[in-house]
């Protein structure tokens, strides 16, 4: 207290001009000892989603690719060449590529596994931060244009409701669609005079709907092969009416195709996939790794790469496994051989197109063993890995193609040989020959 009383005395001694800065200084000081940052402050900035492992992990320089190498995915030489009927849906429509939201799923990780830019999920989060919030089964689809940039990105957050981002030169838009309307069933037919393809649109169906027929039908027929003048066909189309006027071009729910004596006929399940009559999966399966025994990973796939000295963007396209040269390569699944042949930085490699979704490409190997033309099965041999071409090291370098874009293996849904549960297989048959008779007097009368 005595101490307190002299400092207070030989204050009122100061100048009123040091009094007034001492007075200043003590509120400061205890304005700062007082104030603490709020451990929950909100700001509304962008949220960051988290990315997968092998983003965040450096990258290993053994038995790979040199990192400052990076193969072309659109390079001629190794991209799987289009038939006739391909280039009549891509002249039209672009490929619609979808992807069910899995357990542990991110928008980041779908982003990743698929090699979608990162730079437009976030341009997505920016108009719209609640997009992040993605929720198990729930259904994403996505259009890409030919520089494999996003044109459009869909997420249905019900049968309802859709959120529909869309990319333009102005940035990305966002809406919120709503679908309302009757639905009816309307039935669709034709005759093929000059091809398939020009008779299904002629005869109501929308160029997206003809390439979900043709690769629900891909493993049973080849309406680019197989398909002849005088063949008939019926389809079932769910449609969306609004006073009697159809809204929407609706979802295809059967088709029955008469090539000569043969009939082809499938009907879509309440799980979205189309089934024989029988309720048997018209998919055939394929493997996420091309070898019998499971080798280390060397390289993951990362479409975003960078080197870590120039910080270039060095993308890598596939999975580098660390195999010993002479190893036996396998064939992900049934497939044409398409090209056998020899690259300056892929060496000897082989690409195999599997249906018309799917192609795979199996990249420096010691020696091929098949020839363009050649049909394989899943689990085939035919290759053995090396160390030709660019490389660190020996190892096989794998691709998973889907649509003409490189796609991680190891994360991405595989199709799966599955037939419709047997709980609803009873039902599902009841649905199905009711409307395979209602195609068939379609045909017939």
């Amino acid at each position: 207290m005595k101490l307190l009383t002299n400092w207070l005395a030989a204050t009122a001694r100061l100048p009123r001009q040091h009094k007034l800065a001492l007075a200043s200084l003590s509120l400061l000081v205890a304005a700062a000892l007082m104030w603490q940052p709020h451990p929950f402050t909100h700001h509304d900035e962008r949220r960051s989603l988290p990315l997968i492992d092998e983003q965040q992990a450096s990258m290993p320089l053994e038995n790979s690719e040199p990192i400052e190498v990076g193969l072309d995915a659109d390079d001629p030489a190794l991209t799987v060449p289009e038939d006739a009927l391909e280039q009549d849906i891509t002249s039209e429509a672009a490929r619609i590529h979808t992807h069910t939201v899995a357990s542990g799923d991110t928008l980041g990780a779908i982003f990743s596994q698929y090699g979608l830019p990162l730079r437009q999920m976030y341009q997505i989060l920016d108009v719209n931060q609640k997009a992040g919030d993605i929720r198990l089964g729930q259904k994403i689809d996505w259009q890409i244009d030919d520089e494999g940039q996003l044109s459009s990105l869909t997420v249905y957050q019900s049968i309802k409701y859709r959120d529909q981002y869309v990319f333009g030169a102005d940035g990305v838009s966002y809406e919120q669609l709503e679908t309302t309307g009757v639905y009816e069933q309307v039935t669709l037919s034709g005759r093929v005079t000059s091809s398939f393809y020009q008779q299904a649109r002629q005869a109501g169906l929308t160029p997206n709907q003809i390439q979900n027929l043709v690769s629900a039908l891909q493993w049973r027929f080849d309406f680019g092969a197989e398909s002849h003048r005088g063949d008939r066909f019926s389809v079932l189309v769910n449609k969306e009416f609004i006073d009697n006027k159809a809204v929407s071009s609706g979802e295809v729910m059967a088709m029955l195709y008469q090539a000569g004596d043969r009939d082809i006929f499938v009907y879509r399940h309440t799980d979205g996939r189309f089934y024989d009559e029988q309720g048997h999966s018209l998919d055939r399966a394929l493997r996420r790794f091309p070898t019998a025994k499971r080798y280390r990973i060397s390289s993951s796939f990362d479409p975003h790469r960078k080197h870590p000295i120039t910080g270039r963007i060095s993308p890598h396209n596939g999975t580098d496994f660390a195999t010993p040269v002479g190893t036996p390569v396998l064939a992900a699944g049934d497939g044409v051989v398409v090209k056998a042949r020899k690259h300056p930085l892929a060496g000897n490699y082989v690409v195999i197109k599997h249906g018309r979704e799917y192609s795979t490409r199996y990249l420096h190997l010691h020696r091929i063993l098949v020839k363009p033309g050649d049909h394989v099965s899943m689990g085939q041999k035919i290759a053995l890995s090396g160390n030709t071409g660019r490389s660190t090291g020996p190892h096989l370098h794998f691709e998973l193609i889907k649509y003409g874009h490189p796609v991680n293996a190891m994360k991405v849904p595989l199709p799966e040989a599955h037939p419709v549960p047997r709980s609803e297989q009873d039902d599902f048959k009841r649905q199905a020959r009711r409307a395979h008779q209602q195609l068939s007097q379609v045909l017939n009368s």
